[in-house]
């Protein structure tokens, strides 16, 4: 059976660690390891699974894991990869915010269990003479503004206040007390967060003179952009439905490039390495059919929002790319069909030519009757005429699938 630190490296999973080797982290004594979570929204986002989905793997192992909620270096900001300061936050949105955080953490642990903190409950008791004493004196000027995240906004002459310095010192007191509170030695976190994590780990060598560890993980970028997956990144995919639906959560993974799909069934599944082997083989053999994205999405997804909203979000993929019929969604796909897909209102007896116009699959009658001419419209399937009027037999509880080739559709919903 491998090793915590044989799946770690094999999943791509390892930035740095403070250890001499990674194996002394997390192949010896069971560790008690934390992860700092951003309260300023009320739902994860994709760029957040592989840090939960490293835990996981922790867990897994027999160690322990604590999920802090930031709900007093929420109200701060951290500095890091940001160009402004960021938007305080008030203890109600925070407190909000972390519970529905929670509830997707527990769903990606698989129900596995975790103990919940929040550093408001001793960062808001902190005395300012007292931190400037026991915590402030062991952070140099000097060493604070070499940090990355620091010398970026310096030299782009971006201000940056009092406030967000000090978070470093903050990060590291929390780690100070998740160590003495809950016996904590590891923190955890991505690359962008490494001189943050590695400061506490000094801060507490230095005052407690004891050994405690750093890991991170690579941060996931987004081949197509180029951009890191984030929440404050335009087109953020969330973990929440209600920001992201189900179908557009399976839409983004379903869309990966071929050069990253490989590297995201390691980072963003459970699936094995033997799995995940077999399913890029076929992709090499056939890349148009796609299967590693499918294999991906349906994982995902599954991963984030369960078995039963995963099939609904495949069936109404397979139905608006011809793979299955519309008559075979329960009624719940097809309320996702009708929100997911382009849609346009469409009479009884109306004739197809013109139902091509109004739903923007043809931008003229004489281009509408071209398209039918050539073959490439077809109504549920089947290809049609010009002379087509639509029936109430075209439609399926009210909706009917109008494509042209095999990219282009439109949902007609009956008036």
């Amino acid at each position: 059976m491998a090793t915590l630190s044989e799946i770690l490296k094999e999943r791509g999973y390892v930035h740095q660690f403070s250890a001499e080797k990674l194996e002394d982290i997390t192949d010896g004594p069971k560790r008690t390891v934390y992860l700092g979570i951003d309260p300023s929204a009320d739902s994860l986002h994709v760029g957040n699974l592989v840090g939960l989905l490293v835990l996981r793997r922790f867990l897994e192992g027999g160690h322990k894991i604590v999920i802090l909620t930031g709900g007093g270096t929420g109200m701060i900001g951290d500095p890091g990869g940001k160009s402004e300061e960021r938007n305080l936050l008030d203890e109600e949105t925070i407190e909000a915010n972390a519970k529905a955080v929670a509830a997707q953490i527990r769903k990606v642990f698989g129900g596995g269990d975790f103990i919940e903190e929040n550093n408001a409950k001793w960062l808001s008791q902190l005395k300012m003479l007292d931190f400037l004493r026991d915590v402030g004196k062991y952070f140099t000027v000097n060493a604070m503004i070499k940090k990355d995240m620091v010398r970026d906004r310096l030299k782009k002459e971006t201000p940056i206040s009092f406030t967000e310095f000090s978070y470093s010192l903050l990060q590291g007191y929390d780690f100070l007390h998740l160590n003495e509170a809950h016996g904590c030695d590891v923190q955890v976190g991505g690359s962008d967060q490494w001189s943050n994590i590695l400061a506490g780990v000094e801060f507490i060598r230095r005052k407690s003179e004891k050994i405690v560890y750093a890991f991170t993980w690579p941060l996931v970028v987004n081949k197509a952009t180029g951009k890191k997956f984030g929440k404050s990144e335009e087109g953020a995919v969330w973990l929440a439905p209600e920001k992201t639906s189900v179908y557009e959560f399976y839409q983004f993974w379903l869309n990966t490039a071929d050069d990253a799909v490989e590297e995201y069934l390691f980072k963003m599944t459970m699936l094995s390495a033997a799995e995940i082997s077999a399913v890029m083989e076929l992709h090499k053999r056939d890349k148009k059919e796609r299967h590693a994205q499918k294999l991906l999405a349906r994982e995902v997804t599954n991963l984030v929002h369960g078995e039963d909203e995963t099939m609904r979000a495949e069936s109404v993929s397979q139905v608006l790319f011809g793979e299955m019929d519309l008559t075979a969604l329960d009624e719940e796909a097809i309320a996702a069909l009708r929100s997911s897909a382009p849609s346009c209102e469409a009479r009884e007896g109306a004739l197809l030519v013109d139902v091509l116009v109004s739903s923007a699959l043809a931008k003229s009658k004489r281009e509408a009757r071209q398209f039918l001419a050539d073959k490439a419209i077809t109504l549920n399937g089947v290809v049609s005429d010009e002379k087509h009027a639509l029936t109430a037999g075209d439609f399926h509880n009210g909706l009917a699938l109008l494509r042209r080739g095999r990219r282009n559709m439109c949902v007609l919903v009956l008036s």
